[in-house]
C-alpha cells in the first residue's frame, strides 16, 4: 500500500476547474478503496490471530457433507477428565496380544508375559470358626482379582567376574582368560539397556536430559547429562548410524516418498550465533506404499533446496511436500506431487479471519467444499488397490480438479492478490501442477498430512528439551528418532528395540562385515517377540 497519501487544502480545491476536480475525485477513491482494502486485511489478520491464540487448536475441513472438525487439539487433563466413566477392568488396561475363540460358560485365559505377584488372603487359624454355630471352616472356592502393579525404576549392577587360568605346570607361563562379552563403550559403565532407556525417554517420550539427571538421582544414581548426551552420540556414532544407512538404501527404494522440515536450534554451531535457527529434514515412505514404512530425520544448518538434493541425490520416484520452493529445483528423475491440506488450510485461515455469518457466503466456504468433495473420494478409494485408486481418481477427481481450477481462474482478477484470500486463491494456482500430481499414481497421497504428523512428534519433544548443545548431538538425535519413528511406525516398542540393537551389534560389528544388521532392520522376522507392542506379537 502506498502510504503517502495525496491531500488536499481547501484553497487548492477552490481553486480548481472541473475537469481538476474530477481527477482529484479519482485520486481520492482510489485511495479510499486501497484504504478500505488495508483495513479488511489488517481487521483480517486481528481475527485470525485472536483466533489462534483463543481459539480453538483445530484445523477445519469442508466436506461435501458438511462442515466437519479435524481435532488436532492435545487436551488436558482437566479437558478429558469425566468422573461418570466408569473405572476399566485389569483386562482393559492390559489387553491380550491376540483374541482367542471362547467357548460359552469359560472365562478368558489368564495373560501370559507378565510376571504375576500372588498374594494370598487366608483366615487364621482361630479365624476358622464359625461364628453361628462353632463348627470349623472349610475352603469352598478362591475370588481371584487382578491389579496391575509399576516399578518405575529399577537399577542392577552388572558385574563381570572373568576368570583367568593358569598352566599347572611350574615352567609353563601359559595363562588363559574366559570369554568376556565386550563394554557397550570402551571405559565405560554403560550398557544397552541403560541408554536404551536414556534414549526412549528423551526420544519417545520427550523427557529432557535434565529431568532426566533429576529422576536418576532421586534414586541415589548420581548420572550427570554431560555423560547421557555423550553415550548417545557415542552409541548413535558407533552403532545406530549403521542401522540408520540401511534404511536409508531402503527408502530410497521406493516409488513414492513424502519430505518436510522443521527447525531445531543448535547452540554451538561452527561460524554461527547460538539464535540461529538449523533444520531437521524429514523423509518417509508414501503413506499409502505397500511395505514397511520407513522415517527418517536428516540434520542440516539450513533450508536451501540443495538439501533435499542430497540426499534425494540417488532416487527415481516421487516426493509428495508442502509448497516450499526448495522442493522444486530437484532432479528430473523426481516428480513433485503438492499437498491439498495446505491449499485447504490457506481457505480456512480466511474463513476464521471473517465474521461467522458471513462465511457460509464466501469463496472461501465454496473452495473448501470443493476441495471436500476430493476428500471425500480419497476415503471411499482409500482400500482399493493401486489401480482401482488411480482409475478412480481419474474418473471422479480429475473433473472436479478441472472445474475447481477454472472457477479460482475466474475470482483472481477480482481479487487483492495480497489479501487472505487473494493469498489463497494464488496458492492454488501456483501449485497447480503440483496438486494435480497425485493423478499420476494411485499411491501418492493428496497431502503430505503423513510427513507433518511425524515433524509434529518432534515439534513437541522440542517444546520440552528446546535445543541441541552441538552439531554432533543434532545429528545423533535426527538418527535416534529415525530409529524410534520408524520402530513406532512397524509395531515395535522403542525401548525394547534399541537395547536389541546396542546389545547385538556391539557385540558383532567388526568394522566390515555389516551383513547382520539386515536381521535388525525394524521389520524383520528375527527381530525378537519382547521387541514387539502387544497388537503385533
Amino acid at each position: 500500500m502506498n502510504t503517502n497519501c495525496k491531500t488536499f487544502t481547501n484553497q487548492q480545491l477552490n481553486d480548481c476547474t472541473k475537469d481538476e476536480l474530477v481527477t482529484i475525485c479519482k485520486i481520492l477513491i482510489e485511495q479510499n478503496i486501497e484504504v478500505c482494502n488495508r483495513l479488511e486485511f489488517l481487521t483480517q489478520q486481528v481475527r485470525l490471530d485472536n483466533h489462534r491464540r483463543f481459539g480453538s487448536s483445530s484445523e477445519k475441513g469442508q466436506y461435501a457433507d458438511g462442515y466437519e472438525q479435524l481435532s488436532l487439539l492435545f487436551n488436558e487433563a482437566e479437558a478429558v477428565s469425566n468422573p461418570k466413566v466408569e473405572e476399566p477392568t485389569y483386562e482393559e488396561i492390559v489387553p491380550k496380544p491376540y483374541k482367542r475363540k471362547k467357548s460359552k460358560g469359560k472365562r478368558e485365559e489368564d495373560l501370559s508375559g507378565f510376571p504375576v505377584v500372588r498374594i494370598e488372603h487366608e483366615l487364621s487359624g482361630d479365624e476358622k470358626v464359625c461364628n453361628i454355630c462353632g463348627e470349623g471352616l472349610k475352603e469352598i472356592t478362591i475370588e481371584i482379582n487382578k491389579r496391575l502393579r509399576l516399578i518405575p525404576v529399577h537399577f542392577e549392577v552388572e558385574e563381570h567376574a572373568v576368570h583367568v587360568y593358569g598352566c599347572e605346570d611350574a615352567a609353563c607361563s601359559n595363562i588363559i582368560r574366559a570369554d568376556n562379552e565386550p563394554p557397550l563403550l570402551r571405559g565405560s559403565i554403560a550398557t544397552p539397556s541403560l541408554v536404551a532407556s536414556i534414549m526412549n525417554g528423551k526420544y519417545v517420550n520427550s523427557v529432557p536430559l535434565a529431568r532426566q539427571e533429576s529422576e536418576f538421582n532421586r534414586y541415589g544414581v548420581n548420572l550427570s547429562r554431560q555423560t547421557m548426551a555423550n553415550w548417545m552420540i557415542r552409541c548413535s556414532e558407533d552403532y545406530l548410524s549403521l542401522i540408520y544407512d540401511e534404511m536409508k538404501k531402503h527408502l530410497l527404494s521406493f516409488r513414492i516418498i513424502q519430505a518436510d522440515e522443521t527447525r531445531v536450534q543448535v547452540l554451538h554451531e561452527k561460524d554461527r550465533k547460538a539464535t540461529t535457527q538449523s533444520w531437521m529434514w524429514l523423509y518417509r515412505s508414501g503413506e499409502l506404499c505397500e511395505g514397511p514404512p520407513v522415517i527418517l530425520f536428516d540434520y542440516e544448518t539450513t533450508r536451501n533446496g540443495y538439501h533435499p538434493k542430497n540426499f534425494l541425490s540417488k532416487y527415481c520416484g516421487f516426493l509428495t511436500v508442502d509448497g516450499y520452493d526448495g522442493y522444486h529445483n530437484l532432479p528430473d528423475s523426481i516428480i513433485v506431487s503438492g499437498c491439498f491440506a495446505h491449499a485447504r488450510r490457506k481457505f480456512d485461515e480466511y474463513l476464521k479471519s471473517i465474521p461467522e455469518e458471513y462465511r457460509k457466503e464466501s469463496v472461501a466456504w465454496e473452495a473448501l467444499k470443493r476441495i471436500g468433495l476430493l476428500y471425500k473420494i480419497e476415503e471411499l478409494l482409500k482400500e482399493k488397490t493401486t489401480e482401482e485408486r488411480y482409475k478412480g481418481r481419474l474418473k471422479q477427481s480429475k473433473p472436479i480438479l478441472d472445474d475447481y481450477f477454472k472457477w479460482l481462474e475466474s475470482l483472481v482478477k477480482g481479487v487483492d492478490s495480497g489479501s487472505l484470500i487473494g493469498k489463497a486463491i494464488n496458492y492454488s494456482l501456483n501449485q497447480r501442477k503440483y496438486l494435480e500430481s497425485y493423478l499420476l499414481d494411485g499411491n501418492i497421497s493428496i497431502d503430505n498430512n503423513a510427513s507433518e504428523r511425524i515433524a509434529k512428534a518432534f515439534s513437541i519433544g522440542r517444546k520440552n528439551w528446546l535445543f541441541c548443545n552441538t552439531p554432533s548431538g543434532a545429528t545423533a538425535s535426527a538418527v535416534i528418532y529415525s530409529i524410534t519413528e520408524t520402530a513406532k511406525a512397524n509395531g515395535l516398542k522403542p525401548y525394547e528395540y534399541l537395547s536389541h540393537l546396542l546389545e547385538t551389534i556391539s557385540k558383532h560389528y567388526t568394522g566390515t562385515n555389516l551383513d547382520f544388521l539386515k536381521d535388525l532392520l525394524p521389520w524383520s522376522d528375527r527381530i525378537p517377540l519382547s521387541c514387539k507392542s502387544e497388537k503385533q506379537s
